[in-house]
Parts: C-alpha cells; sequence; structure tokens
C-alpha cells in the first residue's frame, strides 16, 4: 500500500495552426527513448468529422526507478478540426496539417507499487509492516523522494518544452 504523490498535475498546451501531427507523436517517442522511458498508450481514437480529423490519444511513458519507486507522466492529446494542408516553402511543396491542439500533461509517483511491504503471502494484510513503511519514507527516504519528485517535474517540463519550440517553429517557418 504505497504513496502516490503528483509533483505536477494540469499542465496544458493549446495551439492552433499549422503543424505535423506525425512530427509531435516522434518529438514525444524521441525525447522518452532518449532519457530511459517506457510508453504505453492505454487510449487511441481517429475519426472523420465534417470539418475534419478528431484525434483523442492517452498515454503514459514511465520509469520504473528501483523496485519501490515508479515515476509516471500522463499526457492527453486532442486534436480538432485536423485537415492536411500543402504550403510553399522556399520554393517546394510541403504537406503538413492544420488544426487545434490541446495536450494536458499529469505525473505521479508511486511507491512500493508491488506491495512489497504490506501484503505477504497469501494476500495478508500486514498492519505492522504499514508503520514500518511509513516511517522509512518520512524519514529515512524522504531525499529520495524528494529527489525523483524533482527529475518528474524535470522531465515534464523538458517534453513540454520540447513540443512548445516545434510549435513556435510552426509559426514562423508556414
Amino acid at each position: 500500500m504505497g504513496e502516490i504523490v503528483f509533483p505536477v498535475v494540469d499542465e496544458k498546451i493549446e495551439y492552433s495552426g499549422l503543424f505535423s501531427m506525425k512530427e509531435v507523436f516522434r518529438l514525444i517517442d524521441k525525447y522518452f527513448r532518449l532519457k530511459g522511458w517506457d510508453k504505453k498508450i492505454y487510449f487511441d481514437e481517429e475519426y472523420e468529422t465534417p470539418t475534419g480529423k478528431y484525434i483523442h490519444v492517452k498515454m503514459q511513458p514511465y520509469k520504473k526507478v528501483d523496485d519501490y519507486i515508479r515515476a509516471i507522466i500522463r499526457i492527453w492529446i486532442y486534436v480538432h478540426d485536423l485537415v492536411e494542408v500543402e504550403k510553399e516553402v522556399e520554393g517546394e511543396k510541403v504537406k503538413t496539417n492544420q488544426g487545434r491542439l490541446v495536450m494536458i500533461f499529469d505525473s505521479k509517483m508511486m511507491t512500493d507499487y508491488r506491495d512489497n511491504w504490506v501484503v505477504g503471502p497469501a494476500n495478508n494484510y500486514k498492519p505492522m509492516y504499514f508503520l514500518v513503511q511509513t516511517v522509512m519514507e518520512k524519514y529515512i527516504y524522504r531525499k529520495r523522494l524528494a529527489h525523483w519528485e524533482g527529475v518528474i517535474r524535470h522531465i515534464l517540463i523538458g517534453v513540454k518544452t520540447e513540443i512548445m519550440s516545434y510549435l513556435n517553429l510552426n509559426k514562423f517557418l508556414y
């Protein structure tokens, strides 16, 4: 029965204009791959509307720090009215997308995500272990847990900055 801490909640990116949806996904994948994180996609839908495509993706990059700590960043991506357009850049025609993009970022850190301390054989609850675990987290592991909260915050702000930089560049590119 570990603890769940939310270092960053409800960071948001909203953008309307020209961008490549493929490039946004590539940026997210590349960033987390370079940092050594894995990724799981929980929800992925795309359908046509009269004004363009609607895309909704929920993904969770995560990292198992060790047997006790797991870091998770949740990303919700909503794209409305996505249409493919062709723009001319330096005399060449380039295919890109136009639409409205909303991304929401949350993060959480789970301790004892395997329930090693509290639950023993045959799922027997161990109250004494719960007390020991709580004391260990509050006093002994405090600096280590604070360090990983900072790392999670840094990773989330980093990926958000990468995406915002790409979207800002598109304003001046096309």
